[in-house]
């Protein structure tokens, strides 16, 4: 199994949950790789048996849009019958970016597997969740 996790984040919230989430995969001993959106291209990541894509809410609750949303718009029509995890941190809007997300992984022939979508910094609970969860779906 191989498990590719991209992100982007400018105040460090979602790169937490990145971190969190690569710690179950290296705890489990999978194959994977833990990368900021522009450190990667889309072709490079694809190959995953699991994508995690993680991104901020940005501007009125969109997905990040400068660094992620170009990676993103690449991968979208490559990911047809991929098993995707989304997460990502919000501020003051109600996480509805991570709803609109999902809908364009599905509308695109995506499985969405798990979701996390975290207010503000993410709480110890919450790490632990997207840590633990995340070894519940790698070893299903």
């Amino acid at each position: 199994m191989k498990i590719n996790i991209v992100y982007y984040s400018a105040s460090g919230n979602t790169q937490m949950i990145a971190d969190s989430i690569y710690e179950a995969v290296e705890d489990l001993g999978i194959d994977g790789s833990n990368d900021f959106v522009t450190d990667v291209t889309a072709d490079a990541v694809i190959d995953a048996d699991i994508l995690f894509l993680g991104s901020p809410a940005m501007n009125d609750e969109n997905v990040e849009e400068y660094e992620f949303r170009p990676f993103f718009d690449d991968l979208l029509p490559m990911l047809s019958g991929k098993r995707v995890v989304l997460f990502g941190s919000y501020d003051w809007g109600e996480g509805v970016w991570i709803e609109n997300w999902e809908r364009e992984i599905v509308d695109a022939g995506g499985i969405v597997e798990r979701k996390f979508a975290y207010q503000w910094e993410p709480t110890e609970a919450q790490l632990k969740e997207a840590y633990e969860e995340t070894k519940t779906l790698l070893t299903m």
